[in-house]
C-alpha cells in the first residue's frame, strides 16, 4: 500500500507543479539518503515536506491541496459522488468513507469518522486522530463542495472539521450520472 500512496504523492506533485519539482524532490531524497533510488521510491510524507519547503508553502496546505486534487481523478470522484445526492447528504455519509475505501483498497487504513449536523453546519470528528488524514479530508471536502456547486466555509478546530454550508446551489455542479459516458 505504501507504494500506492507514494505513487499518488508523486503524481500529485507532477500534475500540479511539474517534472522539475518532482526531480528536485527526488534529488533531495537521494542526497539525504546517500543512495540512488528509482524515481518514485521515497515519495512519501517526507517528499511532501521537501516539496512544501521548496514551494514555500505550509505543509498542511499542500496536503489539503492533495486531497482536493484527488477529487479530480474520475474513479475517486465517482466513488465519492455515490455517497450523496447533494453536498450535505455527501457530508452526512462521510462516516461510510473508511468502509468504502476499504472495499477498494483493503490495506488502506482510514481513520473512523463521526458526523454531527446542527442546522447548516456539519462537524466531522476523527475518532482515530491523524493530522495528515485530517488535512487530506479537508481537501476532499473542499473538492467535493466544488463538484456539487456548494458554497461553504471549512475550518479545523483541534481534531474537528467544521463545514458551514451557506448555499448548496451556489454554482452549477459538475455533471454526474451513474453510468460512465466517457469513451
Amino acid at each position: 500500500m505504501n507504494s500506492l500512496i507514494n505513487r499518488g504523492i508523486e503524481e500529485f506533485l507532477r500534475t500540479t507543479y511539474g517534472d522539475t519539482l518532482v526531480q528536485a524532490v527526488a534529488q533531495d531524497t537521494h542526497s539525504h539518503s546517500g543512495m540512488v533510488a528509482p524515481l518514485g521510491a521515497g515519495f512519501g510524507l517526507s517528499a511532501l515536506h521537501r516539496a512544501a519547503m521548496r514551494l514555500c508553502k505550509p505543509f498542511t496546505e499542500l496536503v489539503e491541496d492533495m486531497g482536493a486534487w484527488m477529487t479530480r481523478i474520475e474513479p475517486v470522484r465517482r466513488l465519492l459522488r455515490f455517497s450523496g445526492r447533494d453536498f450535505k447528504d455527501f457530508l452526512l455519509r462521510l462516516e461510510e468513507l473508511p468502509g468504502r475505501a476499504h472495499l477498494v483498497l483493503p490495506s488502506l487504513q482510514l481513520p473512523r469518522l463521526q458526523i454531527d449536523a446542527v442546522d447548516d453546519s456539519v462537524w466531522v470528528k476523527m475518532l482515530d486522530p491523524d493530522d495528515h488524514w485530517r488535512f487530506v479530508l479537508v481537501g476532499l471536502i473542499r473538492g467535493m463542495a466544488d463538484d456539487y456547486g456548494a458554497l461553504c466555509l471549512i475550518s479545523t478546530v483541534d481534531q474537528l472539521i467544521r463545514i458551514d454550508i451557506w448555499d448548496e446551489k451556489f454554482s452549477e455542479g459538475r455533471m454526474f450520472t451513474l453510468y460512465n459516458t466517457a469513451g
